[in-house]
This record gives structure tokens, sequence and C-alpha cells, in this order.
């Protein structure tokens, strides 16, 4: 008893506000875990999953769209347009009646050609000489080298084409020279070589040409062509060795007019084209061959 009556004394003297409060908040626990235990078991639960499946819809009740209509509109363009389209051939524009340009420049020389790519105007602006191909802006002005004939060139200055004509020469909207050269772009035959076979022979030929260029003649006849106004040309005949000059595309008597561009009837010209032969590494031939002008291009071995 003596036990008992020290647990009742210590229990009597603690402080007893505090002690209800505590005895208050651990019986609403346990009472409000009775009530939730004994509400899962009043509210069974199924415990097999179910399957969500889409609710059906009838395919009688929607609306067919028409798109045969749309369809016919081409909003996206036809196919095969554009292919078509792309394989037409772009016009040649050929311009005779540009007029006389004001500006201070002087056309001193050029190189005409069948080829639209190979034209060259030697011009001379604020006292110094330039050379221009085609697209080429014209020191000292705003204006571009758009065309290249034999006696002429056409620039394109503010927004117009204007003629500048060579020096000493007068100023006409059409001449013979400038027609024939139109001709000859129209009616050209351009004729590429490029077997493997003639690789190889000019591979060899050319290491044995420049160690001893003499031996051209084993290859190539040359002998130039005179006309009223000068060189007309060089007759091209195969030398002792003439599977070569077949090879290449060449037939006797052929009438050599340019090399890449460069006139052969001027010896300026031709001179600094033959001093190019030896870095170039493919060959634009223009010959005149039973009055028609063909064009022979072939690679050269690097």
């Amino acid at each position: 008893m003596d036990v008992l009556d020290k647990v009742i004394t210590k229990v009597a003297a603690l402080p007893q506000k505090q002690l209800s409060a505590a005895f208050f908040w651990l019986g609403l626990v346990i009472v409000l875990s009775i009530a939730a235990q004994i509400t899962w078991k009043l509210m069974p639960v199924n415990s097999q999953a179910v399957a969500w499946q889409p609710s059906p819809t009838s395919s009688a009740s929607a609306k067919r769209i028409e798109l045969s209509g749309v369809q016919q509109l081409s909003l996206f363009g036809k196919k095969g347009a554009s292919d078509t389209q792309a394989k037409k051939p772009a016009p040649v524009e050929q311009i005779t009646d540009a007029p006389k340009t004001n500006l201070s420049i002087l056309l001193t020389g050029v190189v005409a050609s069948t080829s639209d790519s190979h034209g060259l105007a030697v011009i001379e602006s604020k006292g110094s000489q330039e050379t221009y191909s085609l697209g080429d802006k014209i020191k000292g002005t705003s204006a571009s080298l758009k065309e290249v004939y034999a006696d002429r060139i056409i620039i394109t200055n503010a927004g117009r084409y204007e003629t500048l004509m060579l020096d000493g020469l007068n100023y006409t909207t059409q001449s013979q020279a400038n027609e024939s050269l139109q001709k000859a772009k129209q009616n050209r035959t351009v004729q590429t070589v490029q077997r493997s076979v003639l690789s190889q022979e000019l591979a060899d030929s050319r290491d044995e040409l420049l160690a001893d260029p003499g031996k051209l003649t084993d290859y190539l006849a040359i002998s130039p062509v005179s006309g009223a106004d000068g060189i007309s040309g060089y007759r091209l005949n195969p030398g002792k060795n003439k599977s070569l000059f077949a090879s290449a595309g060449f037939k006797a008597n052929d009438l050599a007019k340019s090399i890449n561009g460069y006139d052969l009837t001027d010896m300026g010209q031709s001179l600094e084209v033959m001093g190019q032969l030896a870095e170039l590494t493919e060959i634009g031939v223009m010959v005149e061959r039973d009055g028609q002008l063909v064009e022979i291009i072939f690679s050269l071995p690097e």
C-alpha cells in the first residue's frame, strides 16, 4: 500500500489543468480513429479497376466534308507545273537600240565571243585603262558592263541600257558586225570532249611539249590565214601523230577563231592566251568549219 500511496500522492501533486487537457486530446484522437474504421467498413470498395472505354459514336450522324471543290483550286500549285516551267530556256536578250552614253569613258578594245560569258572590254576611265568582264562595275561610274559586241559594248547606267562605241567609230543602232555575232551565237555548235583516253593522251603530249615545244608539229600544223582586214584565224591540220588531233574533236582545215574567249585575230590577245596555256585546265576553241562556228571544249590534265 505504501507504493500505491506514493503513486497517488505524486499524481495529486501534478497540475490538474494541464493533466485534464492531455486526457481530453488523447481521448479525442482515439474516438476519431475508431470512427474512421467504422466508416470504411460501412462503405465497401470494389478492388477491381474499371477499364475506361470510349463512348461509341455513330458514323451515320457524322457530316461528310466534300473536298473535291477545294482540290480543284490548286492552292499549292499543280504537280509537274514547276518542272515544266523550269525546263523552258530563258529567252536570249538582244540589245541593239540603246542610246549613246554620255559618260566620260573610252572603249579602246573588245573581245567579242559567241559565248555570252566570255566577252571582255578594255575601257579607259579617269586616265587609266582596265579590262572588264560582263557584270563588272566600271571604275569611276555607277555603270556596269552588260554586253560586248565586235564594235561596241552595252552598259547599264541608272537603270537603262546605253551604248559605248569603239574609239574612232561613229554611233549606229545596228551594224553588220553586231548582226553577224548574234547570228553566230544562235547557230553555234558546242562539242564537249571529256574522254579518259584523250586525257591520258593529252597528259603524255603536254609533258612532252613542255619539255620540247618544237615537237608541236608532230601533233598539229598551224598556219595563219589572212583576210582583207588582217589575220582572220589560224588553219588547223593534223601533224604526223593524227590520233590526238582527231580525238580532241578537230577536223582538217578547221579555222581557229578564238581560245577561251581570246580573239586570235588580235596579236596582243593571241600572245596573252598562249602565255596561259601551260596553266589552263580547260580549253574552249572556237573554229569555223564549213561556214559554221563550232566550239570544242576539252579538259586538260592537271
